[in-house]
């Protein structure tokens, strides 16, 4: 459906950003060190300083990737304390009964508050509203609280193991801590969760059910198990341990899987007319989105899905393939995932190797499952507003499958960016596409 058609249209424009990441605690520092190329990937500090003790215990296999895409230096309560000011009992709780992903996501959230200049006191509440996507949840807290079931029993497991553990409870004390009483829920659609919590909240504006929306996707998936279940099925980057950040290569003949990171990004979206009343500075304005099912397998794309998807965003901004002017793709750096992408977006754009500028993102930050598609919403976004697109790193020799696209390699680009897309396709064949549109009065 074309929501812009319906006599009711509200438009939806970006006013707030939000970000952990690899890269840095907040937007300004992740940014810079985007476009300067720079990678986020390390070998994990999490799993304790001894790793040659860790891999005997664990009896890791000589390829197990020992590497990720670590938030560092994160101190929830250092930040909220900069971003919010004094802290109350409520907030000093949830340095204690929250799981990373949730800790991220508030971090996040009121980065974004704080950049969208809103004064939650004097906004009616029940027109504020929080969709926060995660496709893992407190997956750290269920591995420790179930070995230490497994170690000291029944009595020492924690009262707050399901508040902490359950993927809506980012959500769920983002709108806590904001006082928004509105549309308030949680998607988990693995890879794409992300990018459609953020169609979710742009259509409740549109519909008219808020005017204000904190939406996007938060992930702290970085633990053992969850890196052991995805080494056994195939899909992470392994041979890299010696050299992490060349493990992240979309697109390049090398690809052999994804790096898993962690992290969160929060937009703040609004009405457009509520953002002009009160003087905002608007980012950007959201004017396409699509979703599809590729209805085939759970983790082989199908290359139909990713360009109806794509059609479908198209539509619904009313523009043509051919005016896009920069592409942030999916691109995982997984060898079947990235020549899907490739393949549909060269015949969306038409094959042609002067068409829109495309730059992989994950390069860079590795993959942040559920919270990719919010983060890689808000590198396009500053993409638009700053005229400038990100590089793809580790693009040396394209994959023979992956040739023909206008790829962004090395270096960040200076461009005149009018329309821009991003894309998120998830386990299961869920996709997303959003569309953005550089704002002008």
């Amino acid at each position: 459906m074309n929501i812009r058609k319906t006599v009711d249209f509200r438009r939806v424009v970006v006013t707030g950003l939000g970000l952990i990441t690899p890269l840095g605690n907040d937007v300004p520092s992740t940014w810079q060190r985007l476009v300067a190329g720079e990678s986020g990937i390390t070998v994990v500090s999490r799993f304790g300083a001894d790793l040659e003790e860790f891999s005997r215990h664990f009896r890791i296999p000589p390829d197990f990737p020992l590497i990720a895409g670590e938030v560092k230096n994160f101190d929830l309560k250092e930040l909220m304390t900069a971003r919010k000011g004094n802290l109350d009992k409520e907030d000093l709780k949830l340095l204690k009964y929250t799981d990373r992903f949730t800790q991220y996501a508030l971090a996040a959230s009121l980065e974004a508050i704080k950049d969208s200049g809103l004064n939650l006191e004097v906004e009616d509440p029940h027109r504020v509203g929080i969709i926060i996507a995660s496709g893992m949840g407190g997956v750290g807290t269920w591995e420790e609280q179930h070995e230490k079931l497994l170690q000291d029993g029944v009595k020492k497991i924690s009262p707050f193991l399901i508040p902490k553990l359950l993927p809506n409870l980012a959500a769920g004390n983002v709108s806590i801590s904001f006082r928004a009483k509105g549309p308030n829920a949680a998607l988990s659609t693995a890879c794409a969760a992300g990018a459609h919590a953020i169609g979710a909240a742009i259509r409740s504006i549109q519909l008219g059910e808020a005017e204000v929306m904190a939406s996007g996707g938060t992930e702290a998936a970085i633990t053992p198990l969850t890196m052991t279940g995805f080494y056994r099925m195939g899909a992470l980057a392994t041979g890299f341990n010696e050299r992490p950040t060349q493990a992240s290569r979309p697109f390049d003949q090398d690809h052999r899987g994804f790096v898993m990171a962690d992290g969160a990004g929060i937009l703040i979206l609004e009405e457009l007319d509520h953002a002009r009343q009160r003087g905002a500075r608007i980012y950007a304005e959201i004017i396409g989105f699509g979703m599809t099912g590729d209805a085939r397998h759970i983790t082989d794309p199908d290359l139909e899905g990713a360009i109806r998807c794509m059609e479908i965003a198209l539509q619904d901004a009313d523009i043509s393939a051919q005016e896009l002017d920069y592409i942030n793709p999916h691109a995982t750096s997984t060898p079947v995932g990235d020549r899907n992408e490739a393949q549909a977006i060269k015949l969306l754009t038409g094959n042609r190797a002067t068409g829109p500028l495309v730059s992989a993102t994950k390069s860079m930050t590795g993959h942040q499952l559920g919270a990719a598609g919010a983060v890689e919403a808000i590198f396009t976004i500053l993409g638009l507003k700053e005229g400038l697109v990100p590089p793809t790193i580790n693009l040396e020799v394209a994959d023979a499958q992956c040739e023909g696209l206008n790829y962004v390699r090395d270096q960040a680009r200076t461009a005149s960016l009018h329309y821009a897309m991003s894309n998120s396709f998830g386990f299961g064949g869920t996709n997303a596409t959003l569309i953005f549109q550089r704002y002008e009065e």
